[in-house]
């Protein structure tokens, strides 16, 4: 176990970070229930994450920290609660709205930190370092889900500028224009935008804790290229839109483009990927593994992410091609290669998956387990997703084919991420390094 004043630390931003993310998703979805009582239900359940969270804080100062860190993370959503009124006005709003969430927060973190000796506590033997990757992986998983479902409703053009928001600054884009009946599609859209942020703001604080945390000259530098490509991806999001660096909103001079739009879908499963990969090498196996595989398992984990990348680019080309009219008719083409790749990719899966259970080693078991799981929940997904296209009657996409080709899109990048994760496993149980 780390020393202590470095798992304080690393305790108040992984239990701040998770109890965000989680207030952030319950949000989105209340969102979506707006004037029902399960959208009330669900923002009160968002705002209880914060004391949940904070019941594993060892010290009421603890509690009162992970309180601020989380206000300053939902500052990102003040802006579109206050925004689309006159400057004064905003600031007004703002400053009460501002006050209101740090105090609040601070109060949740301060009663959740409160109970921590009155309820039987598992977290104990936690390594904190591990636990903040692991969150900071779902929170760019939760991000590759948003934005399939855009890609999913064809909502990726519903916002026609960037860095604004018709007009707005992003960060001030209004509540009430975001969720308006008229403006289908913003919604989700917009809010994909400022999960980016956030993450964009995670990864920063990644890079520093890494840097505090691990000594690995690996681990460092695979903490700043993952940082160097979230803001990559940010730029590749707004050009995907724009097609060129620019402040208009006016669609006639806009050139959305769409090949951007596939290396998007690309870099952001990437991301994903490499978060995972730095979260293996956080995690306190790490530096105790020993030689368990050899040269057999390296080809067979390099052949699968080999074709899972291959997989990831494929499917990104098909569905951005369908939804275009122009080349709809080509993405027949991409979707058979598509599947044959899936063949290669189910091969490698099974035969790397069945010789790491052979294995001793329990974390190599675990990983076999995992990639078998998630191959076989892969292909029933991929195999619904292709019939619901296929039965797709209009133009219209039906909320089934939504929900399956998003979830088959999220479990790839599942394996994805297993794939990377093994092969960093089985890297590293072969020749030690620092």
């Amino acid at each position: 176990m780390q020393n202590e004043p470095k798992q304080t630390v690393a305790r108040v931003l992984t239990l701040s970070l998770g109890a965000t993310t989680a207030m952030w998703v319950f949000s989105y979805i209340a969102i979506l229930f707006s004037g029902k009582t399960g959208g009330e239900i669900l923002f009160v359940l968002g705002a209880l994450c914060l004391p949940v969270a904070s019941r594993h804080a060892k010290t009421l100062r603890e509690g009162v920290w992970i309180g601020v860190i989380s206000a300053v993370l939902n500052v990102l959503l003040v802006g579109s609660i206050v925004g689309g009124k006159a400057p004064t006005e905003m600031i007004a709003d703002g400053i009460i709205w501002v006050t209101g969430l740090f105090v609040v927060s601070i109060i949740l973190g301060v009663v959740g930190a409160s109970l921590h000796s009155r309820l039987k506590d598992h977290t104990h033997n936690i390594d904190w370092h591990f636990g903040f990757l692991v969150v900071a992986s779902t929170l760019v998983f939760l991000m590759l889900v948003t934005g399939g479902l855009v890609t999913g409703m064809e909502a990726g053009l519903a916002v026609p500028d960037w860095p604004n928001s018709y007009g707005h600054n992003m960060l001030l884009y209004p509540l009430a224009e975001m969720v308006s009946p008229e403006n289908e599609g913003v919604f989700f859209e917009h809010a994909h935008r400022l999960t980016g942020m956030l993450i964009g703001l995670t990864s920063l604080i990644m890079v520093v804790c890494v840097w505090k945390w691990s000594t690995s000259t690996y681990a460092r530098t695979l903490a700043i290229l993952i940082f160097i490509f979230v803001c990559m991806q940010g730029l590749l999001g707004g050009l995907r839109v724009t097609g060129t660096l620019t402040l208009s909103q006016d669609r006639e001079i806009l050139s959305p483009n769409l090949w951007i739009g596939v290396v998007h879908g690309v870099v952001g499963q990437l991301i994903f990927a490499g978060f995972v990969w730095l979260t293996v090498m956080m995690s306190t196996g790490w530096k105790n593994a020993k030689q368990s595989t050899n040269k057999k398992d390296k080809f067979w984990v390099v052949l699968l992410v080999i074709a899972m990348v291959l997989q990831l680019v494929l499917g990104a080309l098909y569905r951005h091609m369908i939804s275009d009219v122009d080349l709809a008719s080509k993405a027949t083409h991409v979707l058979y290669t598509h599947i044959a790749i899936a063949i290669l990719v189910l091969v490698c899966a099974s035969v790397i998956g069945l010789r790491l259970l052979g294995r001793a080693n329990p974390i190599l078991k675990k990983c076999g387990m995992v990639i078998l799981v998630l191959v076989g929940l892969q292909l029933l997904l991929g195999g619904g997703a292709l019939i619901t296209i296929l039965l797709r009657g209009n133009t219209e996409v039906p909320l089934i084919e939504l929900l399956v080709t998003t979830a088959h899109q999220a479990n790839g990048a599942l394996l994805l991420g297993a794939s990377f994760a093994t092969f960093a496993w089985v890297q590293r149980m072969m020749s030690k390094y620092d």
